[in-house]
């Protein structure tokens, strides 16, 4: 009998032609743009930016020095502009790759232009070497590109170029844009380097786990352009939360969890003098080890309950209580009630192989040996947690 097919799939549909149709379905849609996180304040803000720092640009090079030879504004100033007024956090935007990006790229379209006569030739070189020149010496600014193919194309062979209007340009391009940002609330030049007081004290919900729900208000409140795609930034952050837990947790050891010193009974001790052990430290379980420290067992609170439960089937508050407390010779022995096959981790173990541990086997307790299989401590499921939420830097109450 053949197994039956989706409801979605159609009777006479070739295997696979459905995933195939849904993966051509989610390419096509990398050709439609992406959400606009722009209200209309910060896109009036952008508009009016732009328009106010190249108009005054322009008159300052028409003021400064002006040749006749020479424009009084080049065109890569437009892009340049968009870069320093509506994304003013990209590392594209900033001074360096700004002033110096533009300006190692017009030398190298005027290198270009003195080495091949072809314009053509001249203007792929040029933009070839900028792209190299900028990205090595850490300025990638793309307008610079631009400007590298307009001096190749355009022929200038004079030097004077790159000071006016390229270098004048730039200036006060810059400059202008600072004081626009600032002045509308922008902050500018951004921070491109990990501010080490903020790491060094992160907030307790910082590491809390990013979803898509969560990256969209982000984004929203953020009200800027960003110049990388919503896919890219949450890869990126996902990439960071598994970095950051791997770093927290992954390198943590079960010795860096455990309880010790450990409390433990011996298979030929009473279930009383256990009881009362358990009683007075506070525990819930006691690892069974034999002469050598070695673990042979473990035995709970519940295992010492149940017994008395089944031992006592009326008047179960008294009887219990006389049972576990005060009887002076019950006969049993701790070996008679321990589980036998218990689940041992190793002090040098991965905390995070606890959680498969404690899930898969639902236990609450499990003992701690060294490399020679004595008992060194013991982990519950409460000092886990603890340690988890610790790590998480999470808010947590102590148990």
């Amino acid at each position: 009998m053949s197994p039956a097919r989706p409801p979605s799939q159609p009777a006479n549909a070739a295997p696979g032609s459905v995933s195939r149709r849904a993966r051509l379905q989610l390419w096509l849609r990398n050709f439609l743009p992406s959400a606009a996180h722009v209200n209309g304040l910060e896109l009036a803000r952008m508009v009016v930016g732009a328009m106010v720092v190249l108009w005054l640009t322009g008159m300052a090079s028409q003021t400064w020095g002006q040749h006749d030879h020479s424009p009084w504004l080049f065109a890569a100033m437009g892009a340049s502009a968009l870069l320093l007024i509506g994304t003013p956090s990209s590392p594209m935007a900033q001074p360096w790759p700004v002033i110096g990006g533009s300006m190692l790229s017009a030398l190298a379209g005027w290198v270009a232009v003195l080495v091949f006569p072809d314009p053509l030739l001249a203007a792929a070189v040029a933009v070839g070497l900028a792209i190299m020149v900028m990205v090595v010496l850490r300025c990638l600014h793309p307008p610079g590109a631009a400007l590298a193919m307009w001096m190749a194309i355009q022929g200038w062979h004079d030097v004077s170029v790159l000071l006016n209007p390229v270098a004048l340009n730039l200036v006060v391009l810059v400059l202008l844009a600072t004081a626009y940002n600032r002045m509308t609330g922008k902050r500018y030049p951004a921070p491109q380097h990990s501010q080490k007081a903020q790491a060094a004290q992160p907030s307790r919900a910082s590491s809390a786990r990013i979803e898509g729900s969560d990256l969209d208000e982000a984004l929203e409140r953020f009200n800027g352009v960003l110049d990388v795609s919503r896919a890219d930034l949450e890869a990126l952050l996902q990439g960071a939360s598994q970095a950051a837990f791997k770093r927290t947790l992954g390198n943590m050891r079960c010795e860096d969890v455990m309880s010790h010193p450990v409390h433990a009974t011996r298979p030929e001790g009473s279930v009383q003098d256990a009881w009362a052990l358990m009683q007075q430290h506070g525990v819930k379980a006691l690892p069974v080890v034999d002469a050598a420290q070695r673990v042979v067992g473990i035995i709970t609170a519940t295992d010492l309950l149940n017994h008395a439960l089944t031992a006592t089937p009326t008047a179960l508050s008294s009887k219990l209580k006389h049972w576990v407390l005060r009887k002076k010779d019950s006969g049993q022995r701790v070996g008679d009630l321990m589980t036998a096959e218990v689940s041992k981790v190793g002090s040098y173990d991965r905390m995070v192989d606890l959680i498969a541990i404690f899930s898969r086997a639902q236990l609450h307790h499990v003992p701690v040996v060294n490399r020679q299989g004595k008992l060194v401590g013991i982990i519950s499921q409460t000092d886990l947690v603890r340690e988890m939420a610790a790590a998480l830097s999470l808010p947590h109450e102590d148990a």
